[in-house]
């Protein structure tokens, strides 16, 4: 009997992952691609703040989601579980903020269990190793951190260097006035020095006279 049409994988990831059920649980059902881009958006949105540049999958199996995901100023691996209510629960995650990164400074290595282990300077997170080589992941985060360091360097538009200039513009006002205002204050303080012990001497002078 012919599969149904709609039953059959469409891309060769959904057609791997159909083969491998296949061949490891001898399933006559293709394992579901359901999509949980909605629900990693909200977690990413109530967690860090804002919304995802991009979500590449890096494993689907059983109740178990692993992710990447490109933020604003960094990237995210995170590994979701499904719970009794199908819904997904973050059971760990590694950040890398953009800041905080140099080019090559993503290590992923296969672990003699045979899983992944991501690293970045003292921190690491382990995800399954069913399709996907450690240099995918590697070579796409990188990928990604190399973009957003390049955004950062790109040259500020004229608004933005209006901006900064303005700023400038204000703060070395603000020195300005406070230099003159500390200069005046000495200026002030001089003088009534002078002031006082010009008094000193007058009324010294004047007792001496009264005396005399």
């Amino acid at each position: 009997m012919p599969w149904p049409t709609c039953l059959l994988p469409s891309t060769l990831s959904e057609l791997a992952w159909w083969l491998m059920n296949k061949v490891e649980y001898g399933s006559i059902q293709p394992i579901c691609m359901v999509s949980h881009k909605f629900a990693l958006e909200t977690w990413c949105e109530e967690t860090w703040g804002q919304v995802p540049l991009e979500i590449s999958e890096w494993a689907a199996h059983d109740d178990v989601l692993q992710v990447f995901i490109k933020l604003n100023r960094g990237v995210l691996i995170a590994d979701f579980a499904m719970d009794s209510e199908n819904q997904l629960q973050c059971e760990e995650h590694l950040h890398i903020p953009q800041d905080r990164w140099n080019p090559g400074s993503v290590q992923a290595h296969r672990t003699s269990e045979g899983r992944v282990r991501f690293r970045h300077r003292s921190s690491e997170i382990v995800l399954s190793a069913r399709l996907r080589a450690p240099e995918w992941g590697q070579a796409l985060l990188e990928e990604w951190l190399m973009d957003q360091r390049g955004e950062a360097l790109k040259p500020k538009d004229r608004s933005q260097r209006l901006s900064s200039i303005n700023r400038s513009k204000l703060s070395i006002e603000r020195n300005l006035n406070q230099a003159r205002l500390t200069h005046a204050k000495s200026e002030l303080a001089i003088t009534t020095d002078r002031l006082e012990s010009a008094e000193r001497g007058l009324d010294s002078k004047h007792r001496t006279r009264e005396e005399e």
